[in-house]
């Protein structure tokens, strides 16, 4: 036992030795700018592009600077929502293709959306002709600059799957490293803005508050994250002390924070894309009212988020929990659950207990996240703040599912006693 928890411990350093390295390189590319961009009119663009901010921050973007990993992972966790939407058109039949075919048409999807979200952030700031390595003109100048970005956001692509088979966490630990990244500096920027209006009374209390309020989320996230609704399974094959205390857990939020993340990324998509027709079509009456009204500070952005979020919470919980792989893992291996039939009636239970559960979840992200944005209809002020309970759900759960792979790496392969007792 002792040989293997070493064994294990070896593992997981050297895990944690080659993330380090992809983390590396990482911030290594964030560093390296774009040419030939204006970052000033940049900036003013971000400005009031609440969600574009919160979005590039929790898919690993830099667009404040315009790096190498501008775009972050966006286009790809677009690509894979949209994927998935497809697999269950029946007449596609994309389910049977190949593992390795499948990735080439997500890559190929993400490449799409990536060159649609760079034209339409290139097409709102001033970009120097000589860059160009087409042609000396504006168009191949952003056509250089769209290529760049979409190469670095495939190579972000590469690199987290890297991250997924030889070190810790997948891409979740670059997006976690970017949110840690920017945090710092939107919390500076925020006391320096109310120290140089002036502290009183209003802003100190104000900033107590913002306080308490984060330190209550992380803690209701970890609780929310850590319940579960445990079902009683009985195991045949195992007589032992262990055989009363098997059971199926279910979180009490089945998707975790993975909702937040695509929600927020699919609804920034037709912004990007009225933007880039809005580059095309300058005085289109039709785009212009289009980008107008799904702005996340806009009643119609607003609601559209909350259905996105609240579809997702329940779409992703069957993503994470699959009834009918359970139900068939249980059959094979002779064990059941009480007052259940085996097979399609034991499916059909947990499939009622995981919709529950999601649906509870989605409630949780809706009220959390979703519904507090309706007051930024009404003060912009608080969209920010409604957006940053979001992130900071987001980040709890990506440390969480962090911990737990660590934990699960520290205990493999130590549970062989268990059978023989």
């Amino acid at each position: 036992m002792k040989g293997e928890n070493i064994n294990n411990i070896h593992l997981v350093l050297k895990k944690m030795m080659w993330t380090s390295l992809i983390v590396f390189i990482f911030l290594i590319g964030r560093n390296i700018l774009i040419p030939g961009v204006d970052a000033k009119q940049l900036a003013r663009f971000l400005n009031n592009q609440y969600l574009l901010q919160i979005v590039n921050g929790t898919t690993g973007g830099d667009l404040s600077r315009m790096s190498l990993f501008a775009l972050g992972l966006g286009p790809w966790m677009s690509a894979t929502i949209l994927w998935r939407v497809l697999t269950l058109i029946k007449k596609f039949d994309l389910k049977k293709i190949p593992i390795e075919r499948t990735f080439l048409f997500k890559i190929a999807i993400a490449i799409i959306i990536g060159f649609i979200q760079s034209i339409a952030i290139i097409s709102n700031i001033d970009i120097n002709p000589k860059i160009s390595i087409f042609a000396q003109t504006q168009f191949g100048a952003m056509a250089t600059i769209s290529l760049i970005m979409v190469s670095g956001a495939v190579f972000l692509v590469w690199l987290s799957n890297m991250n997924e088979i030889l070190g810790i966490g997948g891409p979740t630990v670059l997006i976690l490293a970017s949110m840690i990244i920017n945090w710092p500096t939107n919390v500076s920027l925020y006391i320096l803005e109310n120290v140089r209006s002036g502290l009183d009374i209003n802003s100190v209390i104000l900033m107590l508050v913002i306080m308490i309020s984060i330190v209550f989320l992380v803690l209701l996230t970890v609780v929310v994250q850590r319940a579960q609704r445990q079902i009683p399974i009985r195991r045949i094959l195992v007589n032992n002390n262990f055989y009363q205390q098997s059971y199926l857990p279910i979180q009490i939020n089945p998707a975790g924070g993975m909702p937040l993340m695509y929600s927020m990324t699919l609804l920034v998509l037709p912004q990007y894309i009225l933007q880039a027709v809005h580059y095309w079509l300058p005085n289109n009456v039709l785009v212009e009212n289009g980008l107008d009204n799904i702005a996340i500070t806009k009643p119609l952005g607003v609601t559209a988020y909350i259905i996105i979020l609240f579809a997702l919470s329940i779409g992703f919980a069957f993503i994470n929990i699959n009834p009918d792989q359970i139900a068939e893992d249980l059959q094979q291996n002779s064990d059941y659950i009480d007052n259940v039939e085996p097979g399609d009636a034991t499916r059909e239970y947990i499939t009622e207990i995981v919709f529950r559960l999601s649906f509870v979840g989605a409630l949780y992200m809706s009220l959390i996240a979703g519904f507090p944005l309706y007051f930024g209809i009404i003060d912009k002020q608080y969209t920010q703040y409604a957006l940053t309970a979001g992130s900071i759900i987001i980040l709890v759960n990506l440390v969480i599912n962090i911990i737990d792979q660590m934990k699960a790496l520290l205990t493999k392969n130590n549970y062989s006693a268990l059978f023989f007792e």
